[in-house]
């Protein structure tokens, strides 16, 4: 049996672990920095730290004159990384970081979803066994998570 790994695997597990730190990071600054600021300056940091990416990976750089593709990138945008966003760092305040990161694992299943939705893209078997072994580990750390909470004694 032969492994294969496709550039996109090696990209979702570099975007998990930046997520993983940005929860820690989006934490300790929601404490002292309100939610509309930490959007913005979160968002303009990804934007300046992307731009040397696209670069690198598209050269030379090429814009696209369709549209549709520029009202789709724009309407993610704002959606995902707008109002999301936001939400988000309003509400991880509340939240424990390490609880939170849990869900950073479901983002290779959302992204196969997305996959499917927007670009018509099948799904293979690999991709089913692997989506039942991330939906399965997170309801497992979740459940686990929920009966130790329930065996901590209460203060």
């Amino acid at each position: 049996m032969v492994f294969h790994f496709e550039p996109g695997l090696m990209w979702i597990v570099a975007t998990m672990i930046s997520f993983a730190i940005l929860i820690i990071i989006t934490r300790i600054l929601s404490q002292r920095i309100d939610p509309v600021s930490t959007t913005f300056y979160s968002n303009v940091t990804g934007f300046i730290v992307s731009l040397p990416v696209i670069f690198v990976m598209d050269d030379p750089v090429e814009l696209n004159g369709n549209w549709q593709s520029w009202s789709f990138l724009i309407g993610t945008a704002i959606v995902v990384h707008g109002i999301a966003t936001l939400v988000w760092n309003q509400n991880i305040r509340y939240a424990d970081a390490s609880k939170a990161s849990i869900l950073s694992n479901l983002e290779p299943f959302a992204a196969m979803i997305m996959g499917v939705i927007l670009l018509q893209k099948p799904i293979t078997g690999p991709e089913i066994i692997g989506s039942l072994f991330i939906v399965g580990g997170v309801m497992f750390a979740t459940h686990q998570r929920r009966k130790q909470s329930r065996k901590a004694p209460q203060h």
